[in-house]
């Protein structure tokens, strides 16, 4: 039997809510026998005291502040010199390629020593291996304290870690023992732009449901819900815009919203716009613990995911796996890698983003919605099954 190895997970803000695939994915380890500190970039606002408590201790490295980052420069010069030179060599070509205009640049050294922290943190609990959520701030750290300590790294990317922020993706590549991500449709945007594909793995984040369809009662309004951050990302306005088409049609309909974000006003003024304050309600942000029970109720979930002004999208939305194992239809969009998940009237509907009268027609669609509620909880399970990724993300540790 392999030997499990000692990994510290990286991540932007552990637990936040915003991270469920994340501190889910250290559960998983866990619950298998892998040893896993957890070290975050940021402390996060918004958090679950139960998962708080199952998560454990967290170090939350910007919290030290800079004296502590300066401190731990020295340190890791005159301890681990080889190392410190290697990395120092990287940070400086990476200033250059970036470009000594770009504040980006200047960010880099900031992380530089940070990671200097980092190094000494995982050398101290006797990590073996580090892995990255999140191909931005997180990685740049992790591969930073990666060359310090000659500690392996392997980096999991999303979307807006690729798609709007992705510096030093190539680099980061050749620096990685791999570099995962979360589709295929990923896959082919990192080929694109020049990332050996041999570096490259596709590891889904994997999600542990059972396929637990509720009685609903029967009711003429079609009732609709849609969870995400409210951000412009997310197509909420779209989906408003559907709901006010249907109203005009003479459908009953029903809206609820949940979550919270800087679209949020906007959003309530496009309600009030086209005088929907009766079929849409906004709920603000759900605990994960509080989800399953909120959407069971639906007969519909919708996302209507676009690519935004800035050119980040979403990945593959965990939530959209959540509706389909709890035997609620699937609205979305053709964007990303979601139709790897949502294949068009086999496992879910899909419609072209930001086209509202094509989300408005699907909606109406209730037979082909119901005849699809068991194949989309068995693709679930197949290829987005916890256990199943677990099972790849543990190959590529131990290899």
């Amino acid at each position: 039997m392999t030997k499990k190895k000692v990994i510290t997970y990286i991540a932007p803000a552990i637990p936040a809510l915003s991270e469920t695939f994340v501190y889910n994915e250290i559960f998983a380890l866990r619950e298998r026998g892998t040893k896993i500190h957890a070290l975050s970039i940021h402390k996060p606002d918004n958090v679950s005291e139960n998962v708080a408590a199952r998560m454990g201790p967290v170090h939350y490295l910007y919290r030290e502040g800079f004296i502590q980052f300066l401190f731990s420069f020295f340190i890791c010069l005159f301890t681990k010199p080889i190392g410190f030179f290697k990395g120092l060599g990287w940070l400086i070509s990476d200033f250059i390629n970036v470009g000594i205009f770009k504040l980006g640049a200047y960010k880099l050294i900031y992380q530089f020593f940070a990671a200097c922290s980092a190094a000494q943190i995982v050398v101290k609990n006797g990590t073996e291996h580090i892995h990255v959520h999140f191909a931005n701030v997180p990685c740049q750290v992790a591969m930073y304290a990666s060359a310090i300590t000659g500690i392996p790294f392997t980096v999991t990317s999303h979307a807006n870690d690729i798609f709007e922020h992705g510096l030093l993706l190539t680099r980061k590549a050749e620096r990685a023992k791999y570099f995962v991500t979360i589709s295929e449709f990923n896959r082919r945007y990192l080929r694109k732009i020049g990332m050996p594909d041999e570096k490259i793995r596709v590891v889904r984040c994997g999600v542990d449901l059972k396929f637990d369809q509720k009685a609903k009662p029967k009711s003429e309004v079609i009732r609709i819900c849609s969870l995400g951050r409210l951000v412009e990302k997310k197509g909420m306005l779209t989906l408003v815009e559907a709901v006010g088409m249907l109203k005009k049609r003479g459908v009953p309909i029903s809206l609820s919203i949940a979550g919270d974000g800087p679209q949020e006003e906007k959003i309530i003024n496009k309600i009030a716009a086209l005088g929907l304050q009766d079929e849409i309600t906004m709920v603000g942000a759900l605990e994960n613990a509080k989800v399953a029970e909120w959407m069971s109720s639906f007969d519909i979930f919708a996302l209507a995911c676009q690519i935004d002004s800035n050119g980040d999208m979403d990945g593959i939305p965990v939530v959209l796996m959540e509706a389909m194992m709890l035997g609620v239809p699937v609205i979305t969009t053709q964007i990303s890698g979601i139709p790897e998940l949502v294949i068009d009237r086999k496992t879910g509907l899909l419609v072209e983003p930001e086209n509202a009268e094509a989300l408005a027609n699907a909606i109406l669609e209730r037979d082909v919605q119901q005849s699809m509620i068991e194949n989309a909880a068995k693709h679930v399970v197949d290829e987005f099954g916890r256990d199943v990724n677990i099972d790849r993300l543990e190959e590529i540790f131990n290899e």
